[in-house]
């Protein structure tokens, strides 16, 4: 536990010494205190496009850094000498897995922790500026609940990143193929939803097919909980599941991808 602590801290100080970091944070910052200049072109639903907008932010940013800069720290490439000498003794490969992902994993929460701070701040001081029938509610326990699903979402990701990057070489494809990745989580489901309002025994085999799909490409829109930000109801209402049941889903397929990763990293030849 003491050298994937030190590996993650290396990760995290070397996270915090690049300037690709500190200007997504600068981007992500100016883009959420921007959305307030925006307030008088919308209807009464302002309260829910503000914070549609707001969790929109926080998961464009979270994007943007394990593409740009997470897959650019763990990808194998001619350029990317470090790993060799992580891997040498003492490091385990393990070791060198669990480490750099808590490294990434918690510079992704420090940056995700701000701006999730000035949005919150930004949603209290709009809302007694705005009449009671623009923006009626807002539940605080609610907004962190959704702030922790979408990191949730994010970590998951990364997790599939640093496994990606375990089998291809390049940081670019590995890119490429978290982003198709992303995309077919996004797709599955609507895809499921437009076969299930079909009624021909022709698309049973394809709907049962795309469904055990879900294995591999679990659908995020599970956690994507923003819309009970605005509402005094309860998750388990909204959602029509328990709260913790998709938590739990996509915590254990996490720890799947990890473990997939650690086996592929002790089998694979790294030079």
């Amino acid at each position: 536990m003491n050298r994937i602590f030190a590996l993650a801290r290396i990760t995290f100080l070397n996270g915090l010494r690049r300037n690709a970091v500190w200007g997504l944070a600068l981007f992500a910052l100016l883009f959420e205190v921007a959305g307030s200049l925006f307030m008088d072109f919308f209807g009464r639903d302002l309260g829910r496009v503000i914070v549609d907008f707001q969790f929109s932010i926080m998961w464009l940013a979270g994007m943007l850094f394990i593409l740009f800069y997470a897959i650019q720290a763990i990808a194998w490439d001619d350029d990317h000498k470090a790993i060799d000498s992580i891997l040498a003794r003492p490091i385990s490969r393990i070791e060198y897995v669990l480490g750099t992902l808590l490294g990434l994993f918690i510079l992704l929460l420090c940056f995700e922790g701000l701006l999730g701070v000035i949005a919150y701040a930004q949603i209290i001081i709009i809302k007694p500026m705005v009449q009671q029938g623009y923006f009626n509610i807002f539940v605080s326990s609610h907004y962190w609940i959704a702030w922790f699903a979408l990191q949730l979402m994010l970590v998951a990701l990364l997790a599939v990143a640093m496994l990606i990057s375990s089998a291809i070489r390049g940081a670019f494809p590995v890119m490429l193929m978290t982003l198709a990745y992303t995309m077919i989580c996004s797709g599955l489901p609507v895809v499921r939803e437009s076969l299930q309002q079909k009624e021909q025994a022709t698309t049973q085999g394809l709907a049962d097919l795309l469904q055990a799909m879900s294995l591999i490409f679990p659908d995020y829109g599970l956690l994507d909980l923003k819309d009970s930000v605005v509402s005094e109801e309860s998750l388990v209402a909204l959602m029509g599941t328990p709260v913790w049941m998709p938590f739990s889903l996509i915590a254990l397929y996490t720890v799947v991808v990890i473990f997939l990763t650690c086996l592929i990293y002790q089998r694979r030849d790294i030079l």
